[in-house]
């Protein structure tokens, strides 16, 4: 099993929430007096429940990359077809005639009719105040 910088890196990245959430557990815990019933006394009892289930929720990716790598299964065989340097060249296009058919083929575009000038309409008075009829 190879391991690259990249692997271990994630790996490492993956623990990290795991441990601050973890962190936080241990102490909101300690604070408690280290049992449940203190937790729950002093109302930390959810706020501890919480972070157990978002620290199990970030467990999950770690847990599958470790038994992934155990069990062999992370070696994923890469599909066989290699990239050629040289693409092959491409036989019977010809591009100017392709866009030569294109625009003949296409639709006119509808002409939009452009409004004459017209007088301004006159506005109608307004403002603040009684109005006079």
């Amino acid at each position: 099993m190879k391991l690259s910088m990249r692997a271990v890196a994630g790996g490492v990245g993956a623990l990290i929430p795991i441990a601050y959430i973890g962190y936080f557990l241990w102490h909101f815990i300690g604070v408690g007096g280290n049992s449940m019933e203190g937790v729950a006394a002093i109302g930390l009892g959810p706020t501890v429940l919480g972070l157990s289930v978002v620290g199990l929720l970030f467990l999950i990716g770690p847990l599958v990359k470790l038994l992934r790598g155990l069990s062999g299964v992370a070696d994923v065989a890469r599909a066989g077809k290699r990239i050629a340097d040289e693409l092959p060249a491409t036989e019977g296009f010809d591009a100017d005639a392709a866009f030569a058919n294109y625009m003949r083929n296409r639709a006119e575009p509808a002409e939009v009719p452009v409004p004459g000038i017209d007088p301004p309409i006159a506005r109608p008075p307004g403002g603040f105040g009684r109005k006079i009829v």
